[in-house]
């Protein structure tokens, strides 16, 4: 699963930039791995094979920013016997065949300025390297035949052992000054990236796989862990404790570890027809086939509450659909409904222009937001609070053309406070309310609403951050949003408004789901927050309900 969190890191880098940037960026993935294989007792094939792999999780994922160079792109001369005139179209058998040269031309490039032993002892970056391999060297050599003494096949000495390392690390070292120099030659104004750490000085600059985290490891080194509550970590398999996880399998081989829960655990017969999906940044998706025949009336939904609560939103795809009274009764499953006076349980979101609701039911873009912003109750204290559902259930009964719009925006705000800001600035924001005002409409509005910015999700301990996007007249047919941040000057609201606009809506924290007919969605309304992208005219239509 890691390297398939860091391409999908990656596809999220290239939107990002592409978004402020009209012309884009493109991310080119350069192979070491013929670099350093054979130091490690890899083989061509294999190489070849792990290369595949990632050209196939971009296909299935339909990454579409990220493309693919090898070391014979890189090299001054043309390799004899590669076939193919792009290499990205090599079969197992060419690159069988070509490696061999290309690894003798690779190893022939001069780097007669660089000295070893001396830029481990003056150059930092160096040394850490070199550190950072004796380290994984250590894990990933143990027990193979490079440990092994060549003649009588016994275990080396701990000394011989540790020479064998040192020496490997010094040439990959120098290995890797060899790829450097050329995919800087090939790529000169390119910035490069990598998943070790540097001290963002250039050429290099880190990528964390964990946006915001402290956790600086590579996914072909490690193995990712997910812990009962969800969330992800990575590191050596012989870190976690073996009694306390689970394997999980994609594809016949191993994907990720678990910690053993049962929440993942049906019943035997459902069991052996879903599959569950880590989304990315965040959430979950269980599919099945449609011709298994499984309703969403058949799913245990205690378990599909307690997943909700461990991944933020629930996906299910492939599922039979429900009708009205179907879905109300299973969402009374997942707690109490909540009836809205002027719908009842069901609100179908399809353009009405005959129902007054703001731009919900138009094809018009909606702000980022919660539901419920406008629902308030009063408190023991006699104060007016606010007072929205926790679950939201959607199933969509006719999707918009795939390039119709109409996505889902669901943005992590637990995560934004966790990682995408400073300790002070989390503080800051803290101390800040924010007001909001819209007319009275059919369902809400007509109060001037006080609400803390940063407030704790009981139910996790999490801080979140509650918003409403400000929504003018110029952006609307409808009625406007008025927001603005209390006790500020113009200028430090305009600051923060900003700021909550980049955070939201970054790639980092936000799932972007499109909708297709038969979905349904079972999302948090308390982390998360929310919006729809424009669409065509068109009869997207979804059902929508309020739970607690």
């Amino acid at each position: 699963m890691g390297e398939e969190l860091l391409l999908h890191r990656l596809e999220a880098l290239a939107c990002a930039i592409h978004d402020e940037y009209k012309p884009g960026a493109v991310v080119r993935i350069v192979s070491d791995g013929i670099v350093y294989g054979e130091l490690l007792g890899q083989t061509d094939t294999s190489v070849y094979h792990y290369n595949a792999e990632f050209r196939r999780i971009c296909a299935e994922n339909r990454l579409k920013h990220l493309t693919f160079v090898r070391l014979a792109d890189l090299l001054p001369r043309e390799c004899p016997g590669v076939a193919s005139s792009d290499s990205n179209e090599m079969t197992l058998e060419e690159y069988i065949h070509a490696a061999p040269i290309i690894h003798s031309q690779f190893l022939a490039h001069d780097i007669s300025h660089c000295n070893v032993e001396e830029n481990i002892k003056s150059d930092s970056g160096v040394l850490r390297t070199y550190r950072g391999y004796l380290k994984f060297l250590e894990l990933d050599l143990d027990g193979t035949s490079l440990m092994l003494d060549r003649h009588d096949g016994n275990p080396l000495s701990g000394k011989q052992r540790d020479k064998i390392r040192r020496q490997i690390a010094k040439q990959m070292i120098i290995r890797g000054t060899k790829f450097s120099d050329l995919v800087r030659t090939k790529f000169p104004s390119a910035v490069r990236l990598s998943c070790h750490e540097h001290p963002n000085k250039g050429p290099k600059f880190a990528l964390n796989l964990f946006p915001g985290s402290r956790m600086s490891a590579t996914p072909w080194h490690n193995v990712i862990y997910e812990a009962a509550d969800g969330s992800l970590r990575i590191g050596h398999l012989r870190s976690f404790e073996k009694d306390d996880y689970e394997v999980v399998s994609k594809h016949g081989r191993p994907y990720y570890i678990r910690e053993k829960s049962t929440a993942y655990s049906f019943e035997p017969q459902l069991d052996a027809q879903i599959s569950f999906t880590r989304n990315f940044p965040f959430g979950l998706t269980i599919s099945c086939a449609p011709s298994a025949g499984v309703s969403f009336d058949d799913l245990p939904m205690n378990k599909l509450r307690k997943l909700t609560a461990m991944h933020s939103c629930i996906l299910l795809r492939g599922f039979s659909q429900v009708d009205r009274d179907g879905m109300i009764k299973k969402s009374e499953e997942l707690g109490p409904i909540l009836r809205w006076p002027a719908y009842g349980a069901i609100f179908e979101l399809k353009e009405n222009p005959d129902w007054d609701v703001n731009s919900s039911l138009t094809c018009e873009a909606m702000p980022m937001h919660y539901d419920g912003v406008f629902k308030t109750k009063t408190d023991e204290h006699g104060k007016v609070v606010n007072d929205p559902p926790q679950i939201q259930v959607f199933q969509c009964i006719q999707a918009p053309g795939n390039e119709g719009g109409g996505q889902t925006i669901l943005t992590n705000t637990a995560d934004i406070l966790r990682y995408g800001v400073s300790a002070s600035l989390n503080q800051s924001l803290s101390l800040k309310t924010w007001t909001v005002f819209t007319p009275q409409n059919t369902v809400f509005g007509g109060d001037h609403l006080k609400l803390p910015l940063v407030t704790k999700n009981e139910l996790t301990g999490n801080d979140i951050l509650r918003w409403h996007d400000p929504w003018p007249q110029w952006v609307t047919k409808f009625k406007a949003t008025k927001v603005g941040i209390s006790e500020s000057s113009r200028e430090e609201e305009a600051t923060i408004i900003e700021l909550l606009s980049d955070l939201l809506y970054d790639r980092r924290f936000c799932f972007v789901h499109t909708w297709e007919t038969g979905d349904f969605l079972i999302a948090d309304n308390i982390e998360l927050l929310h919006t729809r992208t424009a669409f065509l005219p068109s009869p997207r239509e979804l059902w929508r309900i309020h739970v607690n």
